[in-house]
């Protein structure tokens, strides 16, 4: 009974372990696109044309709110209009506050890509705010390998026991 018991805790380590694993390798191309994002595209002061909350249905009864922005900046001294999400939440007031955030006719850096204008990016930069994919990816994947080393001391533990 406690080497079946020793081997189902192994077995679900190995499956934790291998879960986490493909979470951190799947946490890399998108830490690298923000890096490349960084690294490689221009910065630009833009201003903000139109700042909105709008719906979007995800499903038959839910919706997400998501503040989207329309803002002009220059580029090879062209005027180049581009439509950013700046923020999506289920919840309208945390929306609406970050949509404040972009007041009509305010400035704000952002990056654009050089071989597409138009493809921009408002709050670029090393914070948490922009890396928040690959986080929550890459911590996802910590507490898979985490909950699989605790069920490999267990299946010790279980053994000697």
């Amino acid at each position: 009974m406690a080497s079946e018991r020793r081997g189902t805790l192994q077995f679900l380590g190995v499956a934790c372990l291998i879960v986490g694993g493909l979470f951190l390798i799947l946490s890399l191309p998108f830490f690298w696109g923000q890096i490349e994002v960084l690294r490689s595209w221009p910065v630009r002061q833009a201003q903000v044309l139109s700042s909105l909350v709008v719906v979007e249905p995800t499903s038959k009864h839910d919706q997400l709110y998501s503040a989207k922005l329309e803002v002009v900046y220059a580029v090879d001294g062209r005027p180049v209009t581009s439509e950013l999400t700046s923020f999506q939440s289920g919840n309208y007031e945390e929306t609406a506050r970050r949509a404040a955030e972009f007041p009509v006719g305010s400035r704000h850096a952002i990056r654009y890509d050089p071989n597409n204008p138009t493809q921009a990016r408002i709050g670029a930069g090393w914070n948490r705010r922009f890396f928040a994919v690959p986080l929550i990816t890459a911590g996802v994947g910590l507490c898979f390998v985490a909950v699989g080393a605790g069920f490999f001391v267990a299946g010790r533990m279980a053994r000697r026991g």
